[in-house]
């Protein structure tokens, strides 16, 4: 069958991404699934989990409840949590079976927070979509709720820089935080947040009065669509990779400059993020639009770090005949224009064969056995977790060829 999966594996889901981009502002986190399932995402995604402590429970869904219903359990199990851990804020979500018998996140939220007096978010999640629309979801959801409104309008040239969509995700924990963070406060920025590593739900809360957001996954583009609506902030949409990039990346922050990369107006209609949740088009999109053989595929689940690869091998190495592919169709729309679509397995061979160079997880050398050389491992923590995490490169910053030439690029 076209949709079954022989060899690779699947991305975290929207429920991880929830759980990941919350993570570190003291709320609890509820995934509503059985009991057990937790350890998929706190022993693979979150690389945060023995280090840094936080709530995120399983709601040790049972058979019987799955069954008849029984929301008035989970609505205590939640009360009495609040109670002993006193939490911020309560974020519920789900997986595939809760989905099926049609539960009702927002309205189990709202009961929990009568209940609770403390704000509680529901997300409509199934556990099929991947961690891109939940965790944009989370922190979209987040800052309606919790930013303060601006004591000042956005200045040019900027200085009070947002990053938005920072997660272990996307990132690791492997320094390419620590290296965008330091970027910004070593060329004369300041970083006003960081959503959401390293950073305190008070300084979240004063996010509005940034000049600029640097929008650096996917993840925080529904963000930055609604501060900008909201409050006037332009954004910047990319990742600073090589010496080159990193000079334009900075110089398209002083500037707001919407368009740097992905082309973009910063007018554009708001991205569809309740569509992105609800409807599962995976298997029907793949817009390959070359077949010709190309020098370099890059394969990424995370639409920024492709456009922005794609830039620092043109810049740092002079490859112009790169392609780019996602395997995931539930990424924002307007940040998939120059980004080809293919989500089968079938099809993601098909375009590996085509490649002289594959950069990409390792998990996708499986496709092509006996062609293994031709791939250069890429590790991403929400496609392959923790399996290859000693192998993830710092891939940001003015020294971000290091990893390639290392690896005899």
């Amino acid at each position: 069958m076209k949709q079954a999966q022989q060899v690779l594996s699947t991305y975290a889901v929207d429920v991880f991404g929830i759980a990941s981009a919350l993570y570190e502002l003291g709320g609890l986190i509820i995934m509503h699934d059985a009991s057990g399932c937790n350890s998929t995402y706190n022993t693979h995604d979150e690389p945060r989990w023995y280090d840094l402590p936080a709530m995120v429970y399983i709601s040790g869904l049972n058979e019987a409840d799955t069954i008849y219903g029984n929301d008035q359990r989970l609505i205590d199990n939640i009360a009495e949590v609040v109670d002993a851990g006193k939490p911020t804020f309560i974020a519920i979500g789900g997986s595939p079976m809760p989905n099926a018998i049609g539960t009702d996140y927002k309205a189990i939220a709202q009961m929990a927070s009568r209940r609770t007096g403390i704000p509680a978010f529901g997300f409509r999640t199934d556990g099929i979509h991947s961690y891109l629309p939940g965790a944009g979801a989370a922190f979209l959801t987040y800052a309606k709720e919790f930013l303060q409104a601006p004591q000042k309008k956005p200045q040019q040239p900027a200085r009070r820089v947002n990053l938005l969509g920072l997660t272990p995700l996307d990132f690791s924990v492997v320094g390419n935080a620590t290296t965008l963070k330091n970027l910004i406060t070593e060329n004369g920025f300041i970083l006003q947040s960081s959503w959401a590593m390293g950073e305190s739900p008070e300084g979240l809360a004063q996010a509005a009065n940034a000049d600029v957001n640097a929008v650096v996954s996917a993840t925080g583009f529904y963000l930055a669509q609604y501060m900008q609506e909201a409050y006037g902030i332009p954004y910047v949409c990319g990742l600073p990779m090589g010496k080159k990039g990193t000079a334009g990346w900075l110089q398209a922050l002083r500037d707001g400059d919407t368009s740097y990369l992905t082309g973009l107006t910063g007018k554009e209609k708001p991205a569809r993020l309740n569509r992105a949740l609800t409807k599962l088009d995976a298997w029907k999109v793949e817009q390959v639009y070359d077949d010709t053989p190309c020098d370099v595929l890059l394969i990424n689940g995370e639409p920024l770090q492709l456009l922005s690869m794609r830039q620092f091998l043109a810049d740092e190495y002079g490859l112009h005949d790169v392609r780019l592919l996602c395997p995931l169709a539930d990424a924002p729309e307007p940040l998939t224009t120059q980004i080809e679509t293919a989500c089968s397995e079938e099809a993601i061979r098909r375009e590996c064969r085509k490649a002289r160079r594959i950069i990409a997880d390792p998990i996708y050398a499986r496709l092509l056995p006996g062609e293994e050389k031709k791939f250069l491992s890429f590790p991403h923590e929400a496609y392959s977790g923790r399996h290859y995490r000693d192998d993830l490169p710092l891939f940001v910053g003015p020294d971000a060829r290091k990893w390639l030439d290392e690896k005899g690029f």
